[in-house]
């Protein structure tokens, strides 16, 4: 009985180390990085911020309008724009839904144009 106790335990350490290993080894769907500027943190904070910028500027807002719409301190905003501070998935998503705007447009820069009620004149 002892025997069938100390094989099974052996069988699942061994298990487990290979579990462990090969698991930490690659990941499953490596995320693709390099158009983000991902590698460093503060670059991609960087990036990040002109987005929120560009966002932000494209509908005429001021940083404190956004920081009053996100639920934000104006500083907080200021500090992110520049670059300061890389935000949390929450905080990007509370800037997002307050400018209207996805998440990857965040990330990617490609901010739509603000829209105006201008109306165009012929003539």
């Amino acid at each position: 009985m002892l025997a069938a106790a100390a094989a099974e335990s052996r069988y699942i350490a061994s298990i487990m180390k290979d579990r462990s290993s090969s698991a930490r080894l690659r990941p499953l769907h490596p995320a693709p990085r390099a158009h983000l500027g991902a590698e460093d943190p503060h670059t991609f904070a960087i990036g990040v911020g002109e987005g929120v910028r560009r966002a932000r500027q494209a509908r005429g807002w001021t940083q404190v309008q956004l920081a009053e719409a996100a639920g934000l301190s104006p500083n907080y905003v200021a500090r992110l724009e520049r670059g300061e501070l890389g935000p949390s998935f929450f905080v990007a998503s509370q800037l997002c839904d307050s400018l209207q705007i996805d998440v990857n447009e965040l990330l990617h820069g490609a901010v739509p144009p603000a829209r105006t009620t201008r109306r165009r004149l012929i003539g």
